[in-house]
């Protein structure tokens, strides 16, 4: 069969429309606005290069004939000052020296004349600010002491420097004209015998397809396009061919099983009815099954409400009990300026547990994180509050490190924990302020993980980290020694105790710890607050900062400032 006219003419396209065309216009527009843009950077660049060299090569010219030019002022000896002056001009961009002694008299000038070129004189203001340079001159006299002989004026012509700057930036420019055009010309010749020359001949070669024999077209011969996306282009489009072929043959069979497949059709649709009415009928005993295990499931569900409150009801009595433990902040009177507690516990009751006591002149606060939180660590807080009481009042002690340490002691005796074989392994981190109106200093012990944060006027915030080591625990060591700080309390200074709690928060984007340093941040940028209202907007900082995390510990924050 001979092809159709049609088949045989492939529409030409005309040049200016054609992809080698707009190919080299992209080209050559891309490739002049990018030396432009670095052309413009590089410009600014040596511009700023050549005022800065000019800058420091007047310095170091200056430096160098300091010594020349103070020696011929103070001897106040114009041919000594001519000789340099003269020197100076061997530089082509020094337009006038004037070297005059302390009492204004002129030793040597000299001034260069010419006309600069009409170009340089328009462009000269590019280096106005680097061409006066004035040198005061000083000479050391018998005896040692140094006296102002003299001043050394020097002027650079600007219109020197610009005609050199733009003798360099005409040069760079040309250069790069010439390699963009370069450029051009050889990334549309790629493309064209590329990509362009391969098009044209797959094109011819689709003109010529059968269209009601098109499994029997051959694609075009693209040898070196076997492996690229022309030749995959080809394959495909053979494929394409081909499976269209075997569409052509299959439709009239098609047709014919169409009839016998609408017979079919209607056999299993009766079958289907079928089987939907007896399994309509199974729905009806599986419906009657679900509905009496709802009834169950409600019954079981209504058990467990109750079991959940008694259990809220155990877990709030318990609450009323651990707070009626804690101290009111109001003791320590007007011992301290201002105090507040912030106690928020994970649970209803937690792990973290404070005491605050006065004794005269001398305020205790302890802070505790004990292990766990919830019931067990409300639990350990009784033991521990238990044994503070007898170390306070039986034994009377009063000095932090040794009430820490005796904490640990009794903690493990209570707690059977000195026997290798005991089952529980429970202890606590604990820090404490002694403050001492009378002297007006603080003193801080602390074993674990509890700091002392100091905000004082003017000052950085300062922390102070405990002791390495845990208090009462079997398998964590106790601190080997618990170091005792001692702070002079400056007015208006601010100190807190926190539990990891507070600082162990996880949110943020991306997701991480909050961490001691951010609370300090905070708490320092908003210094002006009452302590009240900073444990407010910390809160609120929090949650923000968890977002959708929840928390993990108890929280607890102490904020004291001293009289």
């Amino acid at each position: 069969m001979k092809p159709t006219a049609s088949q045989s003419s492939v529409r030409q396209v005309a040049f200016r429309s054609g992809l080698t065309f707009k190919q080299a216009g992209v080209t050559l527009m891309a490739a002049l606005l990018l030396g432009l843009l670095v052309g413009a950077l590089q410009l600014f660049v040596d511009w700023r290069a050549m005022r800065d060299e000019t800058a420091g090569n007047m310095r170091r010219l200056l430096a160098l004939v300091e010594g020349s030019a103070a020696e011929a002022a103070y001897q106040l000896n114009p041919e000594l000052g001519r000789q340099l002056v003269r020197g100076l001009f061997v530089f082509d961009a020094i337009r006038d020296v004037r070297l005059s002694d302390d009492f204004g008299m002129i030793l040597a000038q000299q001034r260069r004349s010419g006309d600069p070129g009409v170009g340089a004189e328009r462009w000269a203001w590019l280096f106005e600010g680097v061409t006066r340079y004035r040198l005061p001159l000083y000479y050391r006299v018998p005896g040692g002491s140094t006296t102002r002989v003299g001043e050394l004026q020097v002027e650079l012509s600007p219109e020197v420097l610009s005609e050199r700057f733009l003798r360099r930036i005409t040069r760079e420019a040309v250069f790069g004209l010439a390699r963009s055009l370069f450029i051009s010309a050889l990334v549309v010749a790629i493309f064209y015998f590329m990509i362009t020359r391969p098009l044209l001949r797959l094109a011819r070669g689709i003109s010529e397809v059968d269209p009601e024999r098109p499994g029997r077209w051959s694609p075009p011969d693209l040898r070196t396009h076997a492996d690229d996306e022309l030749g995959l282009l080809s394959e495909h489009l053979k494929v394409l061919l081909h499976s269209s072929q075997r569409g052509l043959d299959q439709r009239d069979e098609a047709q014919r099983a169409l009839t016998a497949l609408n017979q079919q059709l209607e056999q299993r649709v009766i079958g289907r009815t079928a089987e939907l009415e007896r399994a309509l009928g199974d729905l009806e005993r599986q419906k009657a099954e679900i509905e009496g295990a709802f009834s169950e499931l409600d019954r079981t569900h209504q058990c467990l409400a109750q079991a959940n409150h008694r259990l809220l009801e155990s877990h709030q009595y318990a609450r009323r009990i651990q707070t009626s433990m804690l101290p009111d902040p109001a003791v320590l009177g007007d011992a301290v300026r201002e105090i507040h507690v912030h106690w928020e516990p994970l649970h209803q009751v937690g792990g973290d547990w404070y005491w605050i006591e006065r004794c005269g002149d001398r305020c205790l606060i302890l802070l505790a994180d004990c292990t766990g939180h919830g019931v067990p660590g409300a639990f350990i807080t009784l033991v521990v509050a238990a044994v503070l009481e007898r170390l306070l009042r039986d034994d009377r002690l009063a000095e932090p490190g040794a009430i820490l340490q005796a904490l640990d002691r009794d903690v493990r005796r209570r707690l059977r924990q000195q026997d290798p074989n005991s089952e529980s392994d429970d202890g606590l981190d604990a820090a404490i302020l002694l403050w001492d109106v009378g002297r007006r200093r603080l003193r801080f012990a602390s074993a674990g993980g509890i700091p002392l944060l100091m905000l004082e006027p003017g000052e950085p915030v300062g922390v102070i980290r405990g002791s390495r080591g845990h208090l009462g625990y079997q398998s964590l060591s106790a601190p080997d020694r618990i170091v005792e700080h001692e702070i002079q309390v400056r007015p208006g200074a601010t100190y807190y105790l926190m539990t990891d709690g507070i600082t162990d928060q996880m949110g943020g984007a991306p997701r991480r710890l909050l961490g001691r340093r951010r609370v300090a941040e905070w708490l320092d940028s908003h210094a002006e607050l009452s302590l009240e209202a900073q444990a407010s907007g910390l809160c609120r900082m929090l949650a923000e900062y968890r977002g959708s995390e929840a928390r993990r510990d108890d929280m607890t924050l102490i904020g004291v400032r001293p009289l």
